[in-house]
């Protein structure tokens, strides 16, 4: 999910919660772990005016978090209630399947603060990390070897050893004799079939099918097949001691 769909999100909802099945669809966040978001923060908001706030992202990811908090209505109330002290409108997104929760204030000051007042913060035993939650940067996919289009190639295999400035040609598709392809087409069974007229002196090729076999025929082929086939003799079991005795 996208930072313009949580934008869009904040600005319609209040809280929401996405169950283990539907988590897995979503890019949740890329955590910062840069020597700033690793520094000891202030014990006090006090803001440096020589940072551009509005540069911050207006996301925090808060974890751990305990499992009930997913289940439990007053313990959300509660969670709820400690970051609406700093912004009244925020968007609560519960991401069940990895025990996070994402938070969406109205700006970056509200989150910086809030990110500074809650850190470490103790709830229910549980000590939370707020974290910045960083979009990722789109790269241009112009860097990148593109697929081929999406029609049947028939390139020829590189050598061994490539020369320089050797290049990926395209060879010829594979030659079909139409011509052969009508011909077989129009054979029919138990019909004479000319393969070559005459020309000149040459006489014509004409080939003549077999017919059908008969009865007595399918009888006899049956017969021949049973005579080539050779029967497999069972092995004989050997005698029991019982039986000697």
């Amino acid at each position: 999910m996208s930072d313009e769909s949580f934008d869009h999100l904040s600005d319609h909802l209040q809280s929401i919660q996405i169950e283990d099945e539907d988590a897995s669809r979503y890019y949740i966040n890329y955590i910062s772990e840069s020597d700033e978001d690793e520094a000891g923060l202030p014990d006090s908001t006090q803001i440096d005016d020589d940072i551009d706030i509005s540069l911050l992202p207006r996301d925090l990811i808060i974890t751990p978090i305990p499992h009930e908090l997913f289940t439990n209505d007053h313990l959300k109330t509660e969670f709820e209630a400690i970051f609406r002290q700093f912004d009244p409108n925020i968007t609560v997104l519960y991401l069940k399947f990895f025990q996070r929760v994402r938070i969406t204030f109205t700006n970056s000051l509200n989150a910086l603060r809030a990110r500074i007042n809650i850190h470490e913060y103790d709830f229910h035993g549980f000590k939370f990390k707020t974290y910045f939650a960083c979009p990722l940067p789109i790269r241009s996919t112009e860097t990148y070897l593109r697929p081929p289009e999406p029609e049947k190639l028939f390139l020829i295999s590189p050598p061994v050893s490539p020369p320089i400035g050797w290049e990926q040609k395209v060879e010829d598709p594979p030659v079909v004799d139409f011509n052969l392809l009508a011909a077989i087409a129009q054979l029919q069974p138990n019909e004479s079939h000319e393969v070559l007229p005459s020309q000149g002196n040459l006489p014509k090729i004409i080939i003549h099918t077999c017919e059908d076999l008969g009865p007595q025929d399918e009888h006899s082929n049956a017969l021949r097949q049973k005579l080539i086939k050779p029967t497999l003799v069972q092995t004989r079991r050997p005698p029991s001691a019982q039986s000697q005795s």
